[in-house]
């Protein structure tokens, strides 16, 4: 599944989670939350033919379940299904429609099966599904919304439209015969066998899946599409769907998919699985992303207008599900505490895409950005193992821990294996439980069966512990010995939930002669220190320079060395850390160099990430980088620029960015940036633009989010009631969700404010009200307490469910006390005013210089 954090197309296949505003690292593990053990499965379900009609008006369906049994336990008498909120009509053996005796309580049903060791039930009901099954129609507040019916059973809803054993273990192989309106295209997982006209105004298409697999990948989706069929290979058809009129915008964005086919199955040594690969783009889908069996379903906010592909893909996405056919379809997680088998491998499959596509050093600044974005949940949410057994509902799982983490994990054991021995785990794990679920041990297995290496102590730390290291580096030269002296430390702390790790650690040594010299070490404690032999003073020293490892890395080294690897070295990896390290060192020629990067450096994030560190500096010669780059003329570096060009709380800052958003530009992620930036250079000056920009139709709104957004962080009251509005039901989705998180910036001690965020408790929305929990938990108004507390009551959404329960934990404890939010704003004054005070020194001082040039050139 997809959730999807980088394009941001939602959560992709499960759903990631915003950091907990209450500040801090928690418990992962909230009260009464219990430790799962495997399910039951006294009985096998081997097949389900589903004979199923829409009534689209009603939201309803009536249906015929038949599902094949077969005895596991030879004392088990009653077959467990899961069902919830049906109308059950009957149940009896297919064989004779003989009727058997059940008992149903709403949620499971029962039925007795006496001394029958196999057979065929038959389930005659209706269902109005709330969950699981989702019917679409236009309205007032969406007029222009398609009629749709699409399914989301992933993590544990296809019990919601037919009943099943609703658990990853059980697989079946599957029949769907679907009726709906004349017209229609109805998508399922397999072969289509039929498709007839059953009235006037009504078709059933027969779906078969002939290779089992589970109910969360059954799927079903209904509606007006445009066909794009993209197939290479007539064995293998490749199909997209998109809403009639969107044809270029569905080639646009999903036009790869045959060549990552082809690049996934050579990857893996394994040919694509399935019969057929089909896309299908549908609305107001509960994530970015689903990877139904043969058939994925996409989100339509992935589809690219051409604006929006200067700078923005739906690769990641698509790669994302796709990879999920391997790992996922083929093999899947025994259970949801092994998740991260079907995500992490599926978001390690986003990087290898990048790296064929766009190179090595693409390849690891997308593994850093995945990295960046776990650090934050590890910080300011929560630490767990990656492999984990006590959660509240199957979505908590679904965190940048299992997706993000998880991808890492799977590159460090390819950059500790090689190429060839990984690939070759890998092959052996899908061929050796093809068609099977699995478990860490597993893929342990498989890799160690191929390396012929113990591969334990890896799992250990990486995936059944928390955490991960932090290390630092320092090095002296010693010219008399002569030797580099090198200090590896591990500063993390170290508990019962995290380790202090035992790493290979590359250390790189690039002399003047333009020689590299590679150090392989081992760090198995918190401090080791190694004498290198080292003829002469290095240019640099570098730690990982291969981004090998999943750490926080600092570097105590000169500034002249930082420069140095900025401007001469290879490796993108080396540049953009030295760029980053160079944000402590607010002198000229740091600053120069910084400049530099930014506007000559060959790789884009290196750009981006040394006007982050401009922007971090946030001096005057900083500023005036900045300003000289705000045209740059990669649109990824223009974001970055923007970005840094926030930091500067100043009437100039403020005045640049407002004429570059009323001028707009080319991309539509620079513009909604701009709009971002100006906000937070707490200027009024501003206010009047983002008004504005609040007009300004694009693509899936994000220029009018970047103004809501930066209208949040300009802290003007008189913005209330605009983002008030644009809370209505009338708006869209994103921007009243982007307004709800405005609001918790403006509204601490405002009643209307928090009343109005309160009414919104009342919606549906399974991503709104999460939002909004999170506003409320910023405002930290214990009157909420009682309004999140009827949400806790009245949602089965796991991800409401979560939301509203660490909500609660933060408004009961009252931490993030009004008093710590004003020392930390006096502490950012504090540093505003200290920034000004060296930048009047540092003109004074180049005043001084330019009057007395023969002292000044003495003196160097």
């Amino acid at each position: 599944m997809n959730g999807h954090r980088g394009s941001g197309w939602g959560h992709r296949c499960g759903g990631r989670v915003p950091a907990d505003p209450g500040g801090g690292p928690r418990p992962f593990a909230l009260p009464g939350d219990p430790e799962r053990f495997r399910r039951a499965r006294p009985f096998d379900l081997t097949h389900l033919r589903l004979d199923i009609a829409l009534d689209v008006p009603a939201r309803s369906v009536s249906a015929v379940a038949e599902l094949t049994f077969s005895r596991r336990d030879p004392d088990a008498r009653v077959l467990l299904l899961d069902a919830v909120a049906f109308e059950v009509e009957s149940v009896t053996l297919a064989a004779g429609d003989a009727p058997l005796p059940f008992a149903y309580d709403g949620e499971a049903l029962q039925v007795t099966l006496g001394a029958l060791s196999s057979g065929v039930v038959r389930v005659r009901y209706r269902a109005r599904p709330r969950r699981g099954l989702y019917f679409l129609a236009p309205d007032a507040d969406a007029p222009t919304r398609p009629e749709q019916v699409w399914s989301q059973c992933q993590d544990e809803d296809a019990r919601y439209w037919f009943p099943c054993h609703d658990s990853p273990d059980m697989r079946m192989t599957t029949e769907l015969l679907v009726t709906a309106p004349s017209g229609w295209t109805v998508l399922s997982n397999g072969t289509l066998l039929e498709r007839t006209r059953t009235t006037a105004d009504a078709e059933r298409w027969h779906w078969q899946q002939t290779t089992a697999h589970p109910s969360y990948l059954v799927t079903l989706v209904a509606g007006t599409f445009s066909e794009l069929d993209a197939t290479r290979d007539a064995s293998l058809p490749v199909r997209f769907y998109v809403d009639p009129g969107r044809e270029a915008e569905g080639w646009r964005s999903l036009g790869r998919t045959a060549d990552m086919i082809e690049h996934f199955s050579a990857l893996t040594g394994v040919p694509y699985p399935w019969p057929k690969y089909d896309q299908v783009a549908v609305h107001d889908f509960t994530f970015g992303g689903m990877e139904n069996t043969s058939v994925s379903t996409l989100t339509e906010r992935c589809l690219l207008d051409e604006r929006a592909a200067l700078d923005a893909t739906a690769d990641d996405l698509v790669a994302h599900e796709l990879a999920h056919q391997w790992f996922g379809d083929l093999v899947t997680c025994h259970d949801w505490s092994q998740a991260w088998l079907n995500e992490g491998f599926a978001t390690f499959f986003e990087h290898l895409d990048v790296e064929r596509k766009d190179g090595r050093d693409a390849y690891l600044y997308n593994l850093k950005q995945h990295a960046d974005a776990y650090f934050g949940e590890d910080d300011a949410r929560y630490r767990r193992p990656v492999v984990c057994a006590t959660w509240g509902a199957p979505i908590d799982l679904f965190d940048r821990h299992l997706y993000e983490k998880g991808g890492w994990v799977l590159h460090m054991l390819r950059s500790e294996l090689g190429d060839p021995v990984f690939w070759a785990g890998v092959k052996e794990y899908l061929t050796r439980h093809r068609g099977r679920s699995v478990e860490t041990r597993d893929l342990q297995r498989a890799m160690e069966d191929a390396s012929g290496r113990s591969l334990g102590g890896f799992f250990k730390q990486w995936i059944l512990q928390a955490g991960h290291p932090e290390l630092e580096l320092d090095a002296r030269f010693d010219a008399e010995a002569p030797r580099l002296h090198v200090t590896l430390r591990q500063t993390q702390a170290v508990d019962a939930v995290t380790p202090c790790f035992a790493l290979p650690v590359t250390v790189s040594v690039m002399h003047a002669s333009g020689e590299e010299q590679r150090h392989s070490l081992v760090l198995d404690d918190r401090s080791r220190s190694f004498a290198l032999p080292c003829e002469a003073a290095p240019r640099w020293v570098s730690v990982d320079p291969d981004g090998a490892l999943l750490a926080k890395v600092t570097s105590s080294v000169p500034a002249a060395m930082l420069r140095e690897a900025l401007a001469g070295d290879p490796r993108a990896l080396v540049r953009w850390r030295a760029a980053a390290s160079l944000a402590r060192h607010d002198d000229e020629l740091s600053v120069a160099a910084l400049e530099k990067a930014l506007r000559d450096d060959a790789f884009w994030g290196v750009s981006a990430e040394a006007a982050r560190a401009l922007g971090e500096l946030r001096g005057r010669m900083a500023w005036e980088a900045l300003s000289r780059s705000v045209d740059h003329a990669h649109p990824k570096v223009r974001r970055a620029v923007a970005r840094a060009l926030g930091e500067f709380r100043t009437d100039a800052a403020a005045a640049l960015l407002v004429g570059k958003l009323k001028a707009g530009d080319a991309s539509w992620l620079v513009e909604s940036e701009l709009a971002k930036a100006a906000g937070r250079t707490r200027r009024a000056t501003a206010y009047d633009a983002l008004v504005g920009a609040l007009a300004r139709e694009s693509w899936r709104d994000v220029v009018r989010i970047g103004a809501v957004e930066g209208l949040g962080a300009l802290r003007d009251a008189r913005a209330i009631p605009l983002l008030l509005a644009l809370t209505a039901p009338s708006v869209g989705a994103s921007t009243r969700r982007a307004a709800v998180g405005a609001l918790a910036e403006l509204g601490e001690e405002r009643r209307e404010v928090r009343e109005a965020l309160e009414q919104l408790l009342e919606e549906r929305d399974p991503h709104l009200v999460p939002e909004v929990l999170r506003a409320l938990t910023r405002l930290r108004d214990a009157a909420s307490v009682e309004p999140v507390s009827r949400v806790l009551r009245m949602t089965d959404d796991g991800r409401v469910r979560r939301a509203a329960r660490e909500a609660l934990r933060s408004l009961q404890s009252r931490e993030g006390s009004e008093e710590l939010r004003r020392l930390r704003d006096q502490v950012e004054a504090l540093r505003d005013e200290v920034r000004a005070v060296r930048d009047q020194v540092a003109a004074a001082s180049a005043t001084r210089k330019t009057e007395r040039p023969a002292a000044s050139k003495r003196r160097r």
